[in-house]
C-alpha cells in the first residue's frame, strides 16, 4: 500500500491555512468598511441637522432684529418719524421726543397731537423765563423739504398733559401726531426717568 507524501500533505494543509487567513481577512475588511460607511453617514447627518437648526436660529434672530428696528420707525407719506421716546414718570405730565425728516419735495406742517392715556397733547416750545423752564404751545411747525427736525429735551416736544397712569420704563404706548398730510402714529418707547436720548439713538433704519 502506497503512503501519501508528507510534503504533499502539508502543502495541502498550508494552502488551506492560507486560504482561511485570506477569507476571514476579507470579512473583517468588508465589516470594517460597513461600520465606517454607517458612522460617516450619521456624521453627514449631523452636520445637516446641525446646519438647519443654526439656519433656524439664524433667521429667528434677524426676524426679532427686523421687528425690533420698525417699531422705532413710523411713516406716513414723505413723513418719516424714528426713536420716539420719553421719560418714566409717575407725574401727570411727560413729553414725548422724536426725530422726524421730510424726505420729499414738498414742506410738511405738524398742527398738533393727541393720545389715549393723556387729557392733552400739543407741541410745544422751551424756554427758560426768569430762570424757569416753561413750554409754550405752537400752533403750527413746518418741515421743509429734504430736512430733519428733532424734537428734544430743552427743545421742541409733545406736551402730554393729565396721563391717567405712570409711565413705566420699558413700556410702549402711541402717540398721534397731526400733520398737513394726515396723521402719523408714534411708537413711543418708555427710557428711564434720566434718559437724555433713545436707547437706540444713532442706529441705521
Amino acid at each position: 500500500m502506497i503512503k501519501p507524501c508528507a510534503t504533499a500533505v502539508s502543502f495541502k494543509t498550508l494552502i488551506t491555512s492560507l486560504l482561511m487567513i485570506a477569507g476571514l481577512m476579507a470579512v473583517t475588511a468588508f465589516a470594517g468598511g460597513h461600520e465606517q460607511g454607517d458612522t460617516d453617514h450619521h456624521d453627514e447627518q449631523h452636520a445637516d441637522d446641525h446646519g438647519q437648526d443654526d439656519s433656524h436660529d439664524h433667521g429667528s434672530h434677524d426676524d426679532d432684529k427686523h421687528d425690533d428696528e420698525a417699531s422705532h420707525v413710523s411713516e406716513l407719506a414723505n413723513l418719516r418719524a424714528l426713536h420716539a421716546w420719553t421719560n418714566a414718570t409717575r407725574d401727570r405730565d411727560a413729553h414725548v421726543y422724536v426725530e422726524l425728516e421730510n424726505t420729499g419735495t414738498e414742506t410738511i406742517t405738524l398742527t398738533g397731537a393727541h393720545a389715549e392715556l393723556a387729557q392733552t397733547a400739543r407741541l410745544t416750545g422751551f424756554r427758560l423765563v426768569d430762570g424757569e423752564p416753561q413750554h409754550a404751545p405752537i400752533e403750527a411747525m413746518p418741515l421743509d423739504p429734504s430736512s430733519t427736525l428733532v424734537l428734544s429735551p430743552n427743545g421742541l416736544s409733545i406736551q402730554l398733559k393729565g396721563l391717567s397712569s405712570a409711565l413705566v420704563e420699558g413700556e410702549h404706548f402711541d402717540v398721534h401726531l397731526d400733520t398737513d398730510v394726515g396723521r402719523l402714529t408714534l411708537h413711543v418707547e418708555v427710557e428711564s426717568a434720566s434718559a437724555r436720548q433713545h436707547g437706540h439713538a444713532g442706529h441705521n433704519h
